[in-house]
């Protein structure tokens, strides 16, 4: 939570608590900590530095193993920089990457997108690059993206949605 915490206050013109994970990534002997430091790194409410740290996790730095803690870590408001990163690393990552860790590059990326033309773009862009082991996960995410979109629009259509979560938030 601490590194969490200071991964807030990081943006591209005071990077130095971003530095200071690095510092205590590349230090540690323990793996835990290395752990922590990863999920933390991509949390930084700029896009620029959610950029740089999503390019860490493919660096010979972070084994590949760990770097789904560093695709975890991507806030809600980078999702779009998450899944652009994706598409302009996709040749890498795809030769890189097998089995359920690039499904999960996908599932992390792809799922959280929540418009139409982000599906329309998913579907476009995997088109010519989904092979038959990730041909499910593709398929899934972008489903998940359809479903979003599709309540996102319908909650803007709800004039009275402020009373309905909080008739759903009582109930439970």
């Amino acid at each position: 939570a601490a590194y969490v915490a200071l991964m807030q206050t990081v943006n591209k013109s005071n990077k130095s608590g971003y530095e200071s994970l690095l510092k205590i990534y590349r230090e540690t002997d323990l793996s835990q900590e290395k752990v922590r430091v990863l999920g933390s790194l991509a949390s930084s409410p700029d896009p620029d530095v959610v950029r740089e740290a999503l390019n860490f996790l493919l660096s010979s730095e972070v084994r590949n193993q760990d770097c789904i803690f560093v695709l975890r870590g991507v806030t809600a408001a980078a999702h779009e920089v998450a899944w652009t990163w994706l598409k302009e690393n996709w040749d890498y990552i795809a030769e890189t990457f097998t089995g359920h860790l690039l499904t999960y590059f996908i599932t992390v990326t792809v799922s959280p997108l929540a418009t139409d033309e982000k599906g329309d773009e998913a579907e476009e862009f995997f088109k010519s690059r989904t092979k038959a082991s990730i041909a499910r996960t593709v398929k899934q995410s972008i489903e998940r993206v359809r479903i979003k979109a599709k309540w996102v629009m319908s909650t803007k259509g709800e004039a009275d949605l402020g009373n309905v979560l909080k008739e759903l938030a009582h109930k439970h």
